[in-house]
């Protein structure tokens, strides 16, 4: 297996867009909240700037929007924010910034974000933190992400920031795999095979004890994030 660093997606709003004169609306239902100081409704906002919808797609009011909502609190906006640090929409907003692209993505991930738990552990991944990206890792692993529950399992093969657990690699890379396509390819299945043949009997009591328990579930946060535009329309519906 190998390790690939792999960068979170970029958020988009998943739900299916409202017709144009609603796109407006919800725009100027989502201004009114976020001047009114409802944080989360800034995030939408920044999201509407960032995607174009209902609003000419505009970087910097995005980033602006993104920052009033992650002052604010709210953990999704701090992780845009983290985005824009980061140089994933260019550097008209901002300059990019390692330092602030961990901080505001730190405070996404300590609330639950898959998203942003992976991107903690690939920057300390590129700075060769093992043992920090390790727990970033296995929280979102642990929500069922497909490539943190990979890298996790390459992580444990290779004894990097842990100790090498044969039982482990077998079970998340299972699970990456089930996650990813809902089923083993022939690849996988030889691979996961091969490492079931050196497991002894209480190892392999150990993977399948592993398989079976370590997916918890998606966090709160990881929820509304996939709610996306229908989670704006919620908000926006609560202005006056």
């Amino acid at each position: 297996m190998r390790f690939a660093l792999i960068a979170a997606a970029v958020l988009g709003l998943l739900a299916t867009a409202p017709a144009c004169g609603q796109r407006a609306d919800l725009a100027q239902r989502l201004e009114q909240l976020a001047r009114a100081g409802n944080a989360e409704a800034a995030y939408h906002l920044g999201m509407l700037y960032n995607n174009g919808i209902g609003v000419a797609a505009d970087p910097r009011r995005a980033f602006d929007h993104f920052r009033t909502a992650a002052e604010a609190g709210d953990p999704l906006g701090a992780y845009k924010l983290g985005c824009y640090y980061a140089g994933q929409f260019g550097s008209e907003a901002v300059q990019p910034d390692e330092t602030q692209t961990l901080r505001w993505k730190l405070v996404a991930a300590r609330a639950g974000y898959s998203l942003a738990q992976i991107d903690v552990a690939v920057i300390h991944v590129r700075q060769q933190r093992w043992a920090e990206a390790l727990p970033w890792f296995e929280a979102a692993a642990r929500q069922g992400d497909a490539q943190a529950l990979y890298n996790l399992s390459v992580m444990y093969r290779d004894g990097l920031g842990t100790t090498r657990s044969p039982p482990r690699v077998w079970a998340l890379f299972r699970l990456s795999q089930l996650a990813s396509r809902g089923s083993l390819n022939e690849n996988a299945a030889r691979a996961l095979d091969e490492v079931w043949r050196t497991l002894s009997p209480a190892q392999r009591v150990e993977a399948q004890r592993i398989a079976g328990s370590f997916v918890t579930g998606r966090s709160e946060l990881t929820r509304r994030a996939r709610e996306g535009l229908e989670r704006a329309q919620a908000v926006a519906a609560t202005a006056g």
